[in-house]
């Protein structure tokens, strides 16, 4: 029943961006838009793609290293599968899948490999967010007040990613500097700023592969080159169908489409896409056609859903799998997750991922 729900709710919420994603279009406009797309730029699209999910294995192997030493070529599958799963699974649940599929093709803890994913959503969202603000601080033709906005926002991320670092690298003194502001903070209860510090001093426990400079530095940089290839294949695709923009016109679709995505919709995320490169152009003081925007709304999704829904369905057949094992495969690593975590007891998820690792 709740599975149905969630299926209706993401139909019903597909079906009504997708609807708005139309205002002000043609079909006759729409249709001569991919009469005169240039598909040249296809193949350095798949390129991008391609090196999109090599490197964000890459980097979850890294994330992985302190309770596996899996490589890059024997994660890619299971990366491929999950995001596979997203695209024909309702609830997005890929993320889960992929747990699954490392749990039982390689033995990792799924409280671990789950502790990752988290880990990756944290370093995404930073990324996300500062090419976001470069795109909306050099984007050529936005309006002064929402360029200040970025600069702004840009300001307030690099603090947060400074702090992060920090967090990560040097915890005693990020610890000690915690406490310090918190005891200064008279109407805070003594509770809650013990509560803190003790969240903080057992989430640097799961983090044990970030207590390196050099690893921290290297996740940061291939993150922000993962989500720069993103903004990129979004910028080709608006430039084959004649709309005329720059790089950072592409970081600011991207930034727009990464967070529009999280909403519920149907597997797949049409209409959501759509809507999100709608309103992105939207902003621009000169602002293109809508059937060509929504032409290269089109020829983006389609050119990442279908091979990405191949490969990662031929990789799940590989491995033994079937697609009716999708669903079974992200309630299983769930439950799974959740059997660890309460079995830990008072212990966070993050202490509870290292004693399972262990």
């Amino acid at each position: 029943m709740k599975r149905a729900l969630i299926l209706i709710v993401g139909i019903a919420v597909s079906a009504i961006c997708f609807a708005l994603s139309l205002k002000n279009t043609s079909g006759s406009d729409l249709k001569a838009g991919f009469a005169q797309a240039n598909y040249w730029t296809l193949p350095l699209m798949l390129f991008l793609l391609g090196s999109f999910y090599w490197l964000k294995t890459m980097r979850w192997a890294w994330l992985l290293s302190p309770v596996s030493t899996l490589s890059t070529r024997q994660l890619f599958a299971p990366m491929l599968i999950g995001f596979a799963a997203n695209n024909v699974l309702p609830a997005h649940l890929g993320e889960f899948v992929r747990v699954f599929v490392v749990w039982r093709k390689f033995g990792v803890p799924a409280a671990a490999v789950l502790s990752t994913v988290v880990l990756e959503r944290i370093f995404d969202v930073l990324a996300i967010l500062t090419l976001f603000a470069v795109g909306i601080a050099y984007s050529g033709d936005l309006p002064e007040d929402l360029r200040i906005a970025a600069i702004l926002l840009g300001t307030v991320f690099g603090g947060i990613a400074v702090a992060v670092v920090v967090y990560l690298i040097w915890t005693e003194w990020f610890l000690n500097l915690t406490q310090a502001i918190c005891s200064r903070l008279s109407f805070l209860p003594h509770s809650l700023t013990e509560k803190i510090l003790g969240i903080l001093r057992n989430g640097a426990a799961g983090l044990a592969s970030l207590r390196s400079g050099r690893m921290v530095l290297a996740i940061t940089v291939s993150s922000m080159v993962q989500w720069l290839m993103n903004g990129l294949i979004a910028y080709l695709a608006l430039r084959s169908f004649g709309i005329p923009v720059t790089p950072a016109t592409g970081f600011l679709v991207t930034g727009v489409t990464a967070f529009a995505v999280m909403i519920p919709s149907t597997p797949g995320y049409f209409g959501v896409i759509q809507l999100a490169f709608q309103f992105s152009m939207s902003t621009q003081l000169t602002k293109p056609d809508p059937s060509l925007v929504l032409g290269a709304s089109l020829y983006y999704h389609i050119s990442m859903y279908i091979p990405v829904t191949l490969l990662g369905l031929w990789y799940l057949q590989k491995s033994g799998l079937h697609l009716k094992d999708l669903q079974r495969a992200a309630d299983t690593a769930g439950e799974a997750v959740d059997e660890v975590i309460s079995d830990a007891g008072s212990e966070s998820p993050a202490t509870a991922v290292v004693s399972d690792a262990k």
